[in-house]
Order: C-alpha cells, then structure tokens, then sequence
C-alpha cells in the first residue's frame, strides 16, 4: 500500500464506500485514498475493516472505516453521519456492498432468501443513496456509482433474487441519472463479471465450479476473472473528472464476457 499523494488524483474529495471491508469495496477504497481522496468505508465485516484502516493510517492514507448493516435505515443513516463527522463533506459514493445466492430456481427460494438478497443489494444502496444524496448536492455535486452485475444482462440458472437486484440496480442508476442530472451529480452502474473476490470465490465453489453456473473463463476474452484492483481502476474513472461526460451508463468491465454471450 502506497502512502497518500497530497494532490493525487482524487485528492479533495470525500468518497463514502460500502462494502469496504472486503472485495471489490475494499479496492476501491485504497486505489481512492492512494489517490488522494479521504475515504470513510461502511462495511459488515469489522475485524477485516479495522484492520485495512490499521494498514491505511500506517501508510498515510485517509481511510476511516464503521462496523455496519446495511439492512438497518438507523445503521446507515449513522454511518452517513459518521463520514461527515469524519470528513465534512461527502463528494461521491460507491456502492460495493454485496451478497449471491446461487442454486436454486424461483419456487425452491424461500422468502428470507428473497428479501435478504434485495435487502443487500439493492435496497441497501436506494437508503444509502437517499441519505447521501443531500450532501453531494450541497459539495456541488459530485458522483455516484453502484456496483452492478453481469447478470443484469444475461444470466444463468439458479441465481433469481441476484439477477433481479442486479437488474434493478442498473435500473435504479439510470433513472437516478435523469433525477440528479439537474444537481450535478453523476450516477453510474458499473457491471461487473467474474471478479476474484470471496463471495465469488465461495459462490464457484458453492456451484461446483464456474462451468457448473454457465460460466466459460476459457471463452471469456480475457481468459481469467478479473481482480478486484481492476474494478477499482474502473470506479476511479468515473468517480474523476476525465468522466465529466459520463451518467446514466450502464459501465461494463467483464473481460467480454458479455460480448460472448449476447
């Protein structure tokens, strides 16, 4: 881990980003912060958050990081204000919090199953979004990006509640573009493919491989899944000002995945 540029990239900004304990989330966070921005990261996973912000301080960066729930309204709105309290000002946000069910079709997925999933996914991000949104408007404005998938595209079997989140994400961030168009702010979903993160990891196993859940890494264009720190570099652009031009996308970054099967 890099120490923190003074005039970096990124530096003036406040970026809040969940899921940013692990994953994609906490790559983001560090490309930021290395990149000058004071990040304050929300994730579910104490033990690993307070340990990246260890590392972070250690090497000079500007992380915060809060132990929470995404599922909990009073958790997230806490969280907000903590970034304030932290910060001052939130510039941006990043949506990577994330959860995957896989291996059932709809009529053997049970409720909890299906409220957990969009709970996390989707309905996390429309709370997060509606408590941030203010303070983006009164920096000026600013950006907003959420972490999509693939699967909003095209899917495989046994993924159901995931697929629909995904969708809806996409859909959420597009319509949201149109809204906050008028305020400055930038919304964008970045789709991503096979990203070597644990719930990815846990979820190929869980299926019995990658050909198990339809997916062919030998036909991909780029034949690997990706890492993380390359989804980040992908969230960086759009969070920077060399995508001024940029809102309402649906941002693919899937190694062609997509381009194979659509």
């Amino acid at each position: 881990m890099s120490g923190r540029l003074a005039e970096g990239r990124f530096g003036g900004r406040s970026v809040l980003v969940t899921g940013a304990a692990t994953g994609i989330g906490r790559a983001t966070a560090q490309h930021l912060a290395a990149g000058g921005a004071s990040v304050f990261g929300i994730g579910l996973d104490g033990a690993e958050g307070r340990a990246f912000e260890a590392r972070a301080a250690a090497a000079g960066l500007a992380f915060r990081f809060r132990e929470a729930d995404l599922t909990d309204e009073a958790a997230v709105r806490s969280g907000v204000a903590a970034a304030i309290d932290a910060f001052g000002r939130i510039d941006a946000v990043v949506n990577a919090a994330g959860i995957y069910e896989t291996g059932k079709r709809l009529e053997d997925l049970s409720d909890a199953d299906w409220d957990r999933t969009i709970a996390v996914n989707l309905t996390a991000i429309f709370r997060v979004c509606r408590a941030v949104l203010p303070y983006i408007r009164a920096a000026g404005g600013g950006s907003v990006v959420n972490i999509s998938s693939v699967h909003a595209l095209a899917t495989v079997p046994g993924v159901p509640a995931y697929a629909a989140s995904k969708a809806g994400v996409l859909g959420l961030s597009r319509q949201m573009a149109l809204d906050y168009a008028v305020d400055r702010i930038r919304v964008n979903a970045v789709i991503v493919g096979s990203v070597a993160t644990r719930m990815t990891l846990d979820g190929l196993q869980a299926a019995g491989g990658a050909e198990a859940i339809g997916l062919s890494f030998e036909k991909n264009r780029a034949p690997r899944i990706a890492d993380p720190e390359e989804i980040a570099r992908a969230i960086g652009f759009l969070i920077s000002d060399d995508a001024s031009f940029v809102t309402g996308s649906g941002f693919v970054v899937d190694g062609g995945l997509t381009a194979l099967v659509l």
